[in-house]
């Protein structure tokens, strides 16, 4: 099975495709040989948080519901799981290798699922208010209904504060990293590398504690010999990687950093290292080549939705 990621603007060409086959052919056929192949188990289109934050956004309800409905069909209601999942998985998958530990037992494909609200945070995780293990066991039912009744049901009123608080989080991390290029342009790519993982470690090191002492190990170990566990993790965690490596090169380029950025980085962060295939926009596939990203992760980067068809 192939697994795909497919930015917005990926999406809304296919649901363009679905309404009005004759005015967007190139699109139509892509579709025309996708649907025999995720009816096959050949192919899999898992969204993210970012894309369903994307089709919420969209005001008008005929629209979103065009595009709804080809999410939610083409996806099969599957989701890439959200940071703090990805992170406790990877974190343990790198403290096992470098302190000669058992790796952490998971399922195949464990950074999917078809609960729609893990792809922001676990049906388990305590920070979730409310019986959210119990309304899991409901979406498990019917993943692809549930998905569709969250992007077409959620009062406007809920919806509207969703995206007030994606927006914000994403204008927060825009934010750190201006605030980071302005105070350290001058230094070489290796030292704002250096500075980068430094800074991700104060903010994460709640995730690494907790991990680590799951597996019986201590802070002590973590920072034995300058430090070379949380090295290893900020250097071979994949969602760390990733995000830094694509970060480093944005803000080296001149122009100001927007929150689209923010959200194509998010995306980048949680895909880049799960997928066989990724087609998104010109800006972040170049980002992740000059970075050797698609090399490093075995991970083929498109920016044209007609090359799905090479992998079908």
């Amino acid at each position: 099975m192939r697994i795909v990621y497919l930015d917005q603007n990926k999406w809304i060409a296919l649901a363009q495709a679905v309404k009005s086959p004759s005015a967007h052919p190139a699109a139509r056929r892509v579709l025309e040989a996708v649907v025999p192949a995720l009816e096959a188990g050949e192919l899999l289109l898992p969204l993210t948080a970012t894309n369903l934050y994307e089709t919420q956004k969209v005001n008008r309800l005929e629209r979103r519901y065009d595009l709804a409905v080809t999410q939610v069909t083409l996806s099969g209601g599957w989701v890439f799981r959200g940071l703090h999942r990805r992170l406790e998985h990877e974190v343990a998958a790198v403290l096992a290798a470098f302190f000669s530990r058992p790796p952490p037992l998971a399922e195949d494909r464990w950074f999917l699922s078809q609960v729609f609200f893990e792809s922001i945070s676990e049906a388990d995780d305590p920070r979730l208010e409310g019986p959210a293990a119990l309304l899991a066991r409901d979406v498990l039912r019917d993943p692809q209904g549930w998905m569709m009744r969250y992007l077409m049901e959620t009062p406007d009123a809920v919806r509207t504060e969703a995206i007030r608080r994606f927006d914000q989080g994403c204008d927060a991390l825009r934010a750190r990293i201006e605030d980071r290029r302005s105070r350290h342009r001058d230094q070489p790519a290796s030292m704002r590398r250096k500075i980068y993982r430094a800074l991700t470690a104060i903010e994460q090191q709640d995730v690494f504690m907790g991990v680590a002492e799951r597996m019986g190990l201590f802070k002590a170990e973590l920072g034995a010999n300058n430090g070379a566990g949380l090295r290893a993790i900020l250097r071979d965690t994949p969602t760390f990687d990733i995000e830094t490596e694509i970060v480093l090169r944005l803000e080296a380029q001149p122009r100001p950093i927007d929150n689209n950025d923010m959200r194509d980085l998010r995306s980048f962060s949680t895909v880049l290292a799960y997928s066989d295939l990724v087609i998104a926009e010109n800006q972040f596939t170049n980002l992740a080549r000059q970075a050797g990203l698609d090399r490093k992760y075995d991970v083929r980067l498109e920016t044209d939705l007609e090359a799905l068809l090479a992998v079908l």
